[in-house]
């Protein structure tokens, strides 16, 4: 009888660890700023598929907003975090004013920085952004794509902003 006491307590601490674990690491979503998100199936248990609007700045440069919008699948898959989203996105960075590096940099030192990423399934799939400069064009431009551990997706987005004047 004692025996199975500290097999049952054994067994509930190893599930509450687990559980501590499983919810630290893939519990949380690091999204942008959510603008809005549209139905796109219908689902009888669980939220809807639809597509999210989120936005996000370039951490570093002042003056620069990302709107990412992207696939989000639903059901209880969704609800819980354990559903893989589809590498299907779209991204326009805009502008919103006179650009600025912070600390310093140079647009050229910042090229090919991540400049957002989001878990997009509960392991190994990510939606990244990243930024690149062209000195010839004096344009930053940002590509959002999907990665795997394995192999990423060739679905990507492209988004430029010419740089006029730099602060």
């Amino acid at each position: 009888m004692r025996r199975a006491l500290w097999i049952g307590v054994a067994v509930l601490a190893v599930i509450v660890i687990l559980g501590a674990i499983y919810f630290g690491l893939f519990g949380s979503r690091s999204e942008g700023t959510r603008i809005g998100a549209v139905s796109t199936t219908f689902r009888f248990f669980g939220p809807n598929d639809k597509v999210a609007l989120d936005r996000f700045d370039d951490d570093a440069i002042d003056g620069v907003a990302c709107y990412l919008a992207r696939a989000r699948t639903g059901g209880i898959g969704g609800a819980v975090g354990t559903a893989e989203d589809p590498s299907r996105l779209s991204l326009s960075c805009v502008g919103t004013a006179p650009l600025k590096p912070k600390n310093g940099a140079k647009l050229a030192d910042l090229s090919g920085q991540r400049v957002f990423s989001e878990r997009a399934s509960i392991l190994f799939k990510t939606v990244d952004v990243r930024r690149f400069f062209d000195p010839e064009r004096n344009t930053l431009c940002y590509v959002a794509i999907s990665t795997k551990i394995i192999n990423g997706s060739p679905v990507n987005a492209t988004s430029c902003i010419a740089v006029n004047e730099v602060m």
